[in-house]
This record gives structure tokens, C-alpha cells and sequence, in this order.
């Protein structure tokens, strides 16, 4: 069975490719809804040792729900949503700083 660490590890930069073409209008929601309850449905599987977050693991979660909470319209025009959803893309390629606003939570 794998691990929570492992799972999020696998699923990041997956996750943050869903997102980045959800936002910018490359891919419909139907198939990023598809492609989140997937992963909720894998997470499933997933028995986490306790209860500890790493930054990433809470980035995975927060980004997940905001990109299946939110119409994609509304993620593509309101300035602060694009700004948090961008900040955990990035963070989660590698490629930015953790967000201090994230509050993610496992499902």
C-alpha cells in the first residue's frame, strides 16, 4: 500500500498540470472533475501514518479544491482566485514559494 507522502509526490505536478490548463481555458471542467475524483477515489487507498502535513501535501489539497469549488470562469476572471490558484501551480512544480494562505486539508 502506499503512503500518504508517496501519493501526494505522484499526483503534484499532475495536479498542477490539470490546474494550470483549467485556468487558462485548455481543457474543459468536465475532464479536470473527472480527473479529481479519481484522485479522491486513489486517495482512498491511501492510509496515512498520522496525521502531519507536509506544505506540499496541504498545497495538493487546497489547490484540488479550489479548482473543483470554483467555475472556471470565475477562477479565470477574479485577480485574487487566479493569484492563489497560479501561486499553487507553481509551488507545486517546483518552481515558488509556499503560499501562507493555503489551509489545505485532506479529504
Amino acid at each position: 500500500m502506499i503512503d500518504a507522502q508517496h501519493f501526494i509526490d505522484a499526483k503534484a505536478f499532475q495536479l498542477s498540470n490539470y490546474a494550470d490548463a483549467l485556468v487558462t481555458g485548455k481543457i474543459q471542467s468536465t475532464e479536470v472533475d473527472l480527473y479529481c475524483w479519481d484522485t479522491i477515489e486513489e486517495w482512498s487507498q491511501v492510509k496515512p501514518r498520522n496525521a502531519y502535513m507536509t506544505p506540499t501535501e496541504s498545497a495538493f489539497w487546497y489547490l484540488l479544491h479550489q479548482i473543483t469549488f470554483w467555475n472556471p470562469k470565475e477562477l479565470r476572471a477574479c485577480p485574487e482566485l487566479r493569484s492563489e490558484v497560479d501561486s499553487c501551480i507553481d509551488f507545486l512544480r517546483g518552481d515558488g514559494l509556499y503560499p501562507e494562505f493555503i489551509s489545505g486539508v485532506r479529504p
